[in-house]
């Protein structure tokens, strides 16, 4: 598993290089763009974050404009890993195109595509470098961990929690308990 999640790392290192992206926060809807994909938001039901819709050579990433701006960014971010990892599942309506969705099961661990996406797009939003960087700049200390925490979410554009999580995976710090 280590070897996957070091090439899911390479993936969104080498997409912040060639887009010129070099610090933070990662203009995701315009990498996006950049790859040929349409971003459209609009309200859907709350357990429903975004899809990614392909159909041919077109290719959406539909995003729930309902839910705060930073979901929105890693459901953009979770949608592009989808678009570089993996095909999709077949659907047909009035036509036949390729869907990934994302929505609660997204981030129960539990279907290896999504953890994947997950993990793409905590390494687009959150490069370890950037974080190795900043960190070195804020040099947190056990009394100014969770403010660390909470400035580089801000700076980042991300929730405490996904900044917490990623600083933990990259063994940054330990589990904040």
């Amino acid at each position: 598993m280590l070897g996957k999640r070091k090439s899911l790392e390479d993936e969104a290192r080498k997409l912040l290089q060639t887009s010129g992206v070099e610090r933070p926060p990662v203009p995701v809807e315009s990498l996006a763009r950049a790859l040929g994909i349409d971003v459209r938001f609009s309200p859907a039901k709350e357990d429903v974050s975004g899809a990614l819709i392909r159909d041919g050579d077109s290719v959406v990433i539909a995003i729930n404009s309902a839910q705060h701006e930073n979901r929105q960014r890693f459901t953009i971010a979770h949608e592009i890993g989808h678009f570089v990892l993996h095909k999709g599942t077949q659907v047909h309506f009035d036509e036949d195109f390729r869907i990934n969705f994302r929505n609660a099961v997204s981030s129960e661990a539990t279907n290896v595509d999504e953890i994947e996406a997950n993990r793409f797009a905590a390494a687009l939003l959150m490069p370890e470098g950037f974080l190795r960087r900043d960190l070195l700049r804020l040099k947190p200390d056990g009394s100014t961990l969770d403010n660390a925490i909470q400035s580089l979410a801000v700076r980042y554009k991300v929730s405490t929690r996904a900044m917490e999580l990623r600083l933990v995976n990259l063994g940054f710090i330990s589990p904040v308990d």
